[in-house]
């Protein structure tokens, strides 16, 4: 797949399929891809926990639905996608794996070595057909992650990206022009 078809059509994938496992060799292929991220100094600190356990996935997804519940339901404005996060807060431990990067040191320091490597992880499960989405939530009670999962306390975990055949169709989700995101020399001058 091209690289720029796989970032226009790479989307969040919140409905994945239960029944149909993530193959072995295609999830070595998306860890192997995000370890290819740029990373500061190139001292690729992050490390990749795979759950595939259900009821470790199911205790996860308990800690989450309960974070996803309360912020959903603080929002003022309802978005077209708020059905499928409502889903994602009810199914998250349904999907056939969880990826759940994490890395030690300054957690302000470290987003800029995480999330270029989750991008990669996310494109090359785009190329190979399984969805996936990158969400924060369940940070509102990462302690309970963390003793669920057995991660050292000086672990930061930095999302959980649900991993699987998608139910719904590739295609390129609404974005706002250029013009309205994109500035020169300063904040509001248009892109020349």
């Amino acid at each position: 797949m091209d690289v720029f078809e796989a970032i226009r059509t790479t989307r969040a994938m919140r409905r994945l399929d239960p029944s149909r496992e993530v193959p072995e060799a295609d999830l070595r292929t998306i860890l192997e891809a995000a370890t290819k991220g740029p990373s500061g100094g190139n001292r690729q600190p992050v490390r990749w926990l795979v759950v595939r356990d259900p009821e470790l996935k199911r205790r996860v997804a308990e800690v989450y639905r309960q974070e996803a519940y309360a912020f959903l339901q603080q929002l003022t404005e309802q978005t077209p996608d708020v059905r499928s996060y409502y889903h994602l807060a009810d199914h998250l431990g349904e999907a056939p794996l969880l990826v759940i990067p994490c890395a030690a040191g300054d957690p302000a320091r470290l987003p800029a070595s995480v999330y270029p490597a989750v991008q990669n992880l996310m494109l090359a499960a785009r190329a190979l057909g399984l969805g996936s989405a990158l969400t924060t939530i369940h940070r509102g009670n990462e302690a309970a992650v963390k003793a669920i999962l057995g991660i050292p306390e000086d672990v930061h975990t930095f999302a959980i990206i649900p991993v699987g055949h998608p139910l719904g169709r590739w295609g390129e989700a609404p974005r706002k022009p250029l013009a309205e995101v994109a500035f020169q020399d300063r904040w509001g001058a248009p892109l020349s």
